[in-house]
């Protein structure tokens, strides 16, 4: 399948919610699609696999963030531009919160009173259905963060204790058993690129040239020496995992909430980084 999301007006004003876009098009797609868990109101968190199963992996997740939640755009589209020659494979998971995803976009509260009582808040959500950051949830430092909160809400609240929302134990025990050779997690907005968490010495420098060589194939800002933030995915990728791990911030300035078009540029310019990324380790 090699749907030009970027190419039709008709692709963003469908009548389909986040969801079922993400359901759609990976069935329609020529990829291995399966779940790696359900969410916390029991839908599915989908993956797809392109690619060989032989070789290096990567995995690419987006929409850990409910208002973010348009991310999705930018894994599908490298879905359907996976090219499979060259070796290795990716793993896609667009919608790592679907939950916070559809409360967010259509104000779906699922028969929880917690999200009917933030009903007013939807646009600004980051949360699960149950008021936890699932990018503060992972177990790397765990609530050292400077913006972690202790209680339930739409954002930065770091649960009860690491992987406690089903969401993001699901991708912990995912990765775990994957081991992909690097992770990539789109996130908006700044235009920038995070990939630091106290590594030193080889594996700062490997770590660093990755993310030097995917800042300049997509355009965005390398951060570097903003250590502020604590228990995300790519936090826990590179200290539990020992894997190089970026975020992503898209959209390089605005106001949230964004609309699907408002990501037709990054979802160009990112098309392709999955391939070259695997080539790129294949190459090192």
């Amino acid at each position: 399948m090699r749907l030009r999301i970027t190419d039709r007006v008709s692709a963003y004003s469908y009548p389909m919610n986040v969801f079922e876009r993400v359901k759609t098009t990976l069935d329609r797609s020529d990829a291995d699609v399966f779940s790696i868990g359900e969410s916390a109101c029991g839908l599915p968190v989908l993956c797809a696999h392109c690619g060989g199963y032989d070789g290096a992996q990567l995995i690419v997740t987006a929409a850990i963030h409910a208002r973010e939640c348009y991310t999705a755009l930018v894994a599908l589209q490298q879905i359907s531009e996976f090219d499979g020659d060259g070796g290795g494979g990716a793993y896609f998971v667009p919608l790592v919160n679907p939950d916070g995803a559809l409360f967010f976009e259509t104000g779906e509260t699922f028969g929880k009173r917690f999200l009917a009582d933030n009903l007013t808040r939807r646009r600004e959500w980051k949360a699960d259905a149950d008021g936890i950051d699932l990018n503060c949830n992972f177990p790397a430092r765990h609530g050292t963060g400077k913006y972690n909160k202790r209680v339930a809400g739409a954002s930065d609240f770091i649960g009860d204790y690491p992987l406690c929302a089903p969401e993001s134990a699901a991708l912990a025990r995912f990765t775990e058993r994957v081991m992909p050779a690097a992770t990539v997690s789109y996130h908006c907005m700044g235009g920038e690129l995070y990939w630091e968490f106290f590594q030193c010495g080889r594996r700062r420098e490997r770590d660093l040239r990755f993310a030097t060589a995917i800042a300049e194939r997509i355009g965005v800002r390398r951060v570097d020496g903003d250590l502020c933030s604590a228990g995300g995915y790519k936090d826990y990728c590179v200290s539990a995992l020992g894997i190089p791990a970026v975020t992503v911030e898209l959209i390089e300035s605005g106001d949230h909430p964004f609309a699907p078009e408002h990501f037709a540029a990054d979802i160009e310019r990112n098309a392709t980084l999955p391939r070259f990324l695997l080539d790129l380790i294949r190459t090192q």
